[in-house]
């Protein structure tokens, strides 16, 4: 941590010892540095921008089916420029986006589904990540609100600037930033394309987020909103999720940048409003910022903005905030730590360029470390320059060196440090942009594609045009040729192979034993035909990878080999393409731009088959589709809109409980002749990122950074081609109860043999020792075993009239997030069976938008209070579906009072009871009608138990004598069970009689079965009496001893008053007890003063006189 200074005043020592800091760092990096035993290509990283959150989720079958193991995102956080910025001018870092209220690419819940979709599908995620500015707001911006005076114009200082920093203090007139200059004549302090520049060395120290509005430490809080925003930095309690958890303890380390232990506390992703607001500077705000990026949103690491316009020393900073902060680690348990690139921009000052990057980290000490790269610029521009369309001008000798790769270990192309890209957001491509690509994704270390989703619409200058080919579809696949091929070729040690004399126009480099890379930057028609050396073995054939050899637009003459042979010297003769062709039949010429081939080892071949236990295969998809040119229409979206909209995959559909995953291949041959070691020895499977799904307890393989991470060996068929003749099964049996619902990624793995220890039973078949190289079978399964499951998120009133009660917002949510689309009901009667409901739907009725990732939203206007039930459909993309009611929504507005208003009209009247509407008509339904002022048990269903609980709640909200009597009547006319018009025994008789039954006239407790527990209620609670009334007619007098002596020992029950099945001296001790009871008006203080007194009655009478408690609104499905 930084040595705090005065808060008013910046401390011009710190800024000497981040620098002596940054020094000692640097010389400790350098001296960690090792070469690798063996060069790797990393799964390369995708750049996506222009394009919504829930599209690069809904793409992500795609993503994985291409082979990228990492995202690198736009800049998340609000921008100052408003909804349509792509967000490098950040305003509040800490706003993702509401429901709402987006960003250009959604909400932070979107962002998070994103984030765990990219997981459960084995990529990381980075997203753009700025420290050295914030937006294009200063002190001179205003907001004139849209008047032409002056005297209501709000400045930006007084509505309290950007969330989090100072805009303005007495004696700092440019508060928390450098005053306004241009970048050019001050790199350090000037403003990068207008973008106010941070102070670093000021060391303000506020509580940034606050909380308490009365904490005198707070920074200072905005006075009035400006340009629709509300003022900034206004303390609230939410503020507090901001903020690490400090009771969860923390961890200490030894940061060597300063010498000094720190604690490093975390996010309490359980209860974040547990977070504990600490006094800070703007730097630390920045990088609490980053800790809850990772903790909270999930992300794996950054793409670091403008880095070379502030001192490298904060970048320690940055290093000790993202240290340790996943808080999940890899499958061997070592801790996974972020890793983060560095836009750096180009410079010859190579020293200067190694001080942005930082791999120190050594988990088997305590200290603080760093995992940052470069951008390697260097190498972006050089191709920029060097695969033009001025063929003379292009030098591969000025490219294949320039990588800050060689300027750790002395070895430009070993990967050990630079992250390569051909073209990004900011800079557009070389000219050759297909032999750049080519040239980078084959080469060791981490590379890039960038792609644009267009989403956006097509006159945005900025940022610039990707690859449209990134994951295929309507612009071919180039790209995701050659990222498979870096995926499945990608080790060996980089090589040049290029002839002494050829190096201005050709580069050809091998990566050892596995790939010949061919590569021309010539602009002419063509090819150079050339003898090159290689590691691979006498007789080896090699298969031209690409397809560029059997493209015509390349290879109009039929002039490039589809395979080679290696000779007795280890050599193979190769033409490499120009970048045009001439077709010598119609002498028409052809700018292909694709200038190179890829020679290389043959991977085993065949496929990947998803069945039923049985063996069948599993016929049901969700089907893809590849966009066609045109089809927005003359007037509709372009091309490239439904290019980067579009899912291509397949995905397929598991229902059952189990599935079999077949890997089946077949015999190679390269050119006529069989390659058994193409055939492959070992076969492994992976789900997801790697979990343990051969039933063994563990995941199999878990060595981080080793080719097999996360895979699984098959333990159920297990018979490798190269032992069988060229024909191989592999067959698991896949526990899908295991799974979540939703989708799943499925890679079958098999490995070309190389083992030189093994043979297939013939001498001279050993393997060769070279480095992995397998063939890669990918599907997608989603699973839907269970209907979609859906919860009631809020019911409140309409955001943009929060005081008007009566019209309300009902927000639902997909539990599983399996939801394709939701449609949601108010007050539906309980009796409509789902069938009705369903079709509902389907007619499109109740349609509700989406709201938020996993949430629908639909209006309701005029609600009533009471507890409403809500009924969801929820619709998956299978066509699955699910109907669930939940009851007890509970809505208080101005129309009426609640429960027992029927008519909602704000008084309690005898119609409410028995009028038209009323709840006797409405329980009389038997569930056929709904009322939420009915629903007294809060269960979304009117029954008897309501009826009985409904008399509580008309006392407590004072109901008058008529109402009371008219419910009391109520009462005995739901008992009238033989319907005479009156209640006296022959009901009670009745219920007798039903004892067994599942009617519900007499099952008066809904419990589905008629027994005693009914005639107790009817006897107690709806007649209002006692035990000993044996004719129920609310006196214990002599009528009923007679009654009792009449049916003494008969077998009868009437005069059963203990029930326990018959007539006995139980009974008339039971009648004697209660003998001059009589019943009174329904009312509280009637009921609680029972005669005569036993405790039997006065807990009845204190039952019933009590108003019951409404339900817990706990919102439960029925």
């Amino acid at each position: 941590m930084r040595i705090p200074s005065s808060p008013l005043f910046a401390n011009h020592a710190e800024t000497l010892k981040r620098a002596l800091l940054h020094g000692c760092a640097l010389i400790a990096a350098l001296a960690g540095q090792a070469a690798t035993a063996q060069d790797v290509s990393a799964e390369p990283i995708l750049q996506i921008f222009e394009s919504k959150w829930e599209t690069i989720d809904s793409r992500m079958a795609d993503i994985f089916m291409a082979g990228y193991g990492r995202l690198w995102l736009p800049p998340p956080q609000r921008a100052d420029s408003g909804g349509l910025s792509v967000g490098y001018d950040v305003f509040d870092r800490f706003d993702l986006g509401k429901p709402r209220n987006e960003t250009l690419y959604g909400t932070e819940a979107k962002l998070k589904a994103l984030v765990n979709e990219s997981h459960q599908a084995g990529l990381r995620v980075n997203t753009d990540f700025i420290i050295n500015h914030n937006g294009f707001s200063d002190n001179n911006t205003f907001d004139n609100q849209g008047t032409v005076t002056t005297a209501d114009d709000v400045t930006f200082v007084q509505s309290g600037g950007y969330p989090g920093f100072v805009s303005q203090l007495p004696g700092l007139p440019n508060g928390e930033y450098h005053a306004q200059q241009s970048v050019d004549s001050n790199r350090f302090d000037g403003r990068l394309a207008g973008l106010i520049d941070i102070d670093q060395d000021i060391q303000l120290q506020y509580v940034r987020h606050p909380i308490d509005p009365s904490n005198p430490q707070n920074i200072p809080a905005g006075t009035a909103g400006i340009f629709g925003r509300g003022p900034a930095n206004v303390a609230t309690p939410s503020n507090a999720r901001f903020y690490p958890d400090q009771a969860l303890g923390g961890a200490t380390y030894f940061d060597p940048t300063i010498g000094q232990n720190v604690t490093l506390y975390d996010y309490n992703t359980a209860d974040p409003l547990a977070g504990d607001p600490v006094l800070e500077d703007s730097v630390d705000l920045i990088m609490r910022n980053a800790r809850w990026m990772i903790q909270e949103i999930g992300v794996d690491g950054f793409r670091l903005d403008a880095v070379r316009h502030f001192d490298q020393a904060v970048l320690n900073e940055f290093d000790r905030a993202v240290f340790r902060a996943k808080q999940t680690t890899l499958l061997d348990g070592s801790p996974d730590h972020a890793f983060s690139f560095l836009e750096t921009g180009g410079d010859n000052d190579l020293n200067y360029l190694q001080g942005f990057i930082r791999k120190d980290i050594n988990n088997a000490t305590n200290n603080v470390g760093g995992n940052r790269d470069a951008l390697d610029f260097n190498l972006f521009f050089a191709i920029k320059d060097n695969l033009s369309a001025n063929g003379f001008a292009n030098d591969w000798r000025n490219i294949k060196n320039r990588s800050i790769d060689g300027h750790d270990e002395g070895f430009a192309n070993n990967g050990s440090q630079g992250v390569s890209f051909a073209r990004s957001h900011d800079d557009g491509p070389s000219y050759l942009d297909n032999v750049a690509h080519a040239y980078l994704l084959m080469r060791p270390g981490n590379a890039i594609v960038y792609m644009n989703g267009k989403e956006f619409g097509e006159g945005r200058d900025f940022p610039q045009d990707g690859r449209g080919d990134a994951l295929g579809g309507l612009y071919g696949d180039q790209i995701t040729t050659l990222v498979n091929l870096r995926n499945t070729h990608g080790r060996g040690n980089y090589a040049d192979r290029t002839p002494t004399a050829d190096q201005k126009e050709l580069l050809f480099y091998e990566r050892e034993n596995s790939a010949l890379v061919l590569l021309n930057n010539r602009g002419d028609a063509g090819y150079d035909e050339r003898l090159v050396q290689t590691a691979f073995a006498p007789g080896t054939r090699l298969k031209e990878l690409t397809g560029n050899a059997e493209n015509a637009s390349i290879d109009p003459n039929d002039e490039l080999a589809s395979f080679v042979v290696v000779d007795a010297n280890g050599r193979v003769t190769v033409r490499a393409p120009r970048n045009k062709s001439l077709d010598n039949a119609t002498m028409t010429e052809t700018e292909h731009k694709s200038g190179y081939l890829i020679y290389g080892l043959a991977g085993p071949e065949g496929q990947m088959r998803l069945t039923d236990v049985a063996g069948a295969d599993l016929t049901q998809v969700l089907p893809g589709s590849t966009p066609v040119a045109g089809q927005g229409g003359p007037m509709g979206p372009s091309d490239n809109f439904f290019n980067g909209r579009t899912r291509l995959t397949d995905i397929t559909v598991v229902t059952d409980d189990a599935f079999k995953l077949r890997l089946q291949t077949t015999p190679v041959s390269v050119g006529g002749v069989r390659d058994v070691h193409a055939d492959g020895d070992f076969a492994q499977f992976r789900i997801n990122g790697g979990i343990d799904a051969n039933g063994n307890g563990v995941v199999d393989s878990v060595t981080p950074g080793a080719v097999s991470y996360g895979f699984e060996n098959f333990t159920g068929v297990n018979s490798p081609g190269f032992f069988n003749s060229g024909t191989g099964v592999y067959e698991q049996t896949i526990d899908t109860t295991a799974l979540a619902e939703g989708e799943h990624y499925l890679t079958g793995r098999v490995y070309r043999h190389r083992n030189p220890a093994t043979n297939n039973g013939t001498p001279g078949t050993e393997g060769d020792g070279g480095p992995a190289l397998y063939t890669d079978f990918r599907e997608v399964i989603y699973v839907d075993r269970l209907k979609p499951e859906a919860e009631v998120l809020s019911f409140q009133p309409f955001t943009s009239s929060p005081n008007n009660l009566d019209d309300r917002d009902l927000i639902v949510g997909s539990t599983d997030g399996t939801a394709d689309n939701m449609h949601v009901f108010l007050d539906l009667p309980a009796g409509m069976s789902d069938a009705q409901v369903l079709q509902m739907a389907l007619n499109g009725v109740n349609d509700a938008g989406e709201y938020d990732a996993d949430q629908w939203i639909y209006g309701f206007f005029d609600v009533t209070t009471g507890n409403h039930a809500v009924t969801i459909v929820t619709f998956e993309q299978t066509g699955n579906s699910n109907v669930q009611r939940f009851g007890g929504v509970w809505t208080t507005t101005s129309q009426g009072l609640g429960l027992g208003d029927l008519d909602a009209d704000g008084l309690l009247e005898v119609s409410d009871i028995s009028g038209p509407g009323g709840f006797e008509q409405v329980l009389a339904s038997n569930n056929a009608l709904f009322d939420a002022a009915a629903d007294v048990t809060a269960d979304g269903r009117i029954d008897t138990r309501d009826l009985l609980e409904l008399g509580p709640e008309l006392v407590a909200l004072g109901g008058s004598a008529a109402v009371l009597a008219e419910y009391s009547s109520a009462l005995l006319r739901r008992i009238d069970l033989n319907g005479s018009g009156q209640t006296n025994a022959d009901d009670l008789a009745a219920l007798y009689t039903n004892l067994g039954s599942t009617d519900p006239l007499y099952d008066l407790n809904v419990d589905g079965v008629v027994d005693v527990t009914d005639a107790q209620l009817l006897v107690g609670d709806f007649a209002r009496t006692v035990p000993g009334d044996f004719n129920l007619d609310g006196s214990v007098d002599v009528a009923d001893y007679t009654l009792w002596r009449d049916n003494r020992d008969t077998g009868g029950r009437l005069a059963d008053g203990d029930f326990d099945g018959d007539v006995d001296t139980d009974d008339y001790t039971v009648w004697a007890t209660a003998f001059g009871f009589q019943r009174g008006a329904y009312s509280a203080p009637a009921l609680a003063v029972p005669e005569p007194a036993t405790a039997f009655l006065a807990a009845l009478a204190a039952v019933l006189s009590t108003p019951r408690q409404r339900r817990s609104r706990t919102l439960v499905p029925h």
